[in-house]
């Protein structure tokens, strides 16, 4: 007896399981490049000029930290309503608020401007337009909306402080911070900043257009506060 079949049905489904096999293999591709990606700093930083300066300028103090070192932490989202206000750049006195900002900014050692010299991200370890030491600021114009917020606060009694920044793009910059390694609100350990103790670096990477932030660490280093304040 000769086997039958429908063809059409037949080929319904064998689309139906390719389909099905393509798109398993593409979510396990997408899954094994995200963990990769994630794991450690994505290419684009880690060839960035300023960023490469940054890291040998740490290497001539005979600090040891290499890219490779950087390995995910954590990542969140930069706005809310608490920290994030935006005004229309169209309003003339906006306007007129937006240059004297600006200009007061460029005055700052620890700002840094994006390629298109419309926005800036201040790091100064300083209280300074209502942002405290411990705190890193974005101010710049987007479209037709100038956007200030808070990008990322470290904890004093880390010892931390934020001493570099650099854009890649117009929409994409990072901070680096310093602070004690294993430092958190369960083990809130304290160290003199003339005592040597275990520091870590800390990357955050910004992306304005996705909200995000991520951040990277390097490996436990030991140094004191002082010379690191002194010499980076």
């Amino acid at each position: 007896m000769k086997l039958t079949f429908n063809k059409t049905h037949f080929d319904k489904i064998l689309i139906f399981t390719i389909a099905i096999l393509i798109a398993i293999g593409v979510s396990l591709n997408l899954q094994k490049q995200y963990s990769i990606d994630r794991s450690k700093i994505p290419a684009k930083l880690e060839a960035n000029g300023k960023f490469q300066r940054w890291l040998t300028n740490i290497k001539n103090k005979n600090i040891p930290l290499e890219a490779d070192n950087l390995r995910f932490v954590e990542d969140s989202n930069i706005f809310n309503t608490i920290w994030t206000s935006t005004m229309s750049i169209d309003d003339e006195n906006n306007k007129r608020f937006y240059d004297e900002n600006i200009a007061a900014l460029a005055k700052f050692k620890e700002s840094e401007f994006s390629p298109n010299e419309r926005e800036v991200v201040n790091y100064s370890d300083s209280v300074r337009f209502g942002y405290n030491p411990n705190e890193v600021f974005f101010y710049g114009l987007r479209e037709d909306k100038v956007l200030q917020t808070r990008i990322v606060k470290c904890e004093l009694e880390a010892n931390c402080y934020f001493h570099r920044a650099g854009f890649l793009d117009n929409h994409v910059f990072f901070i680096s911070e310093v602070s004690l390694h294993n430092f958190d609100d369960e083990n809130p350990i304290s160290c003199k900043p003339e005592e040597t103790c275990s520091y870590s670096f800390r990357v955050h990477l910004v992306d304005l257009n996705n909200n995000s932030i991520v951040t990277y660490r390097s490996e436990p280093f030991d140094s004191t506060l002082i010379y690191l304040k002194k010499e980076l």
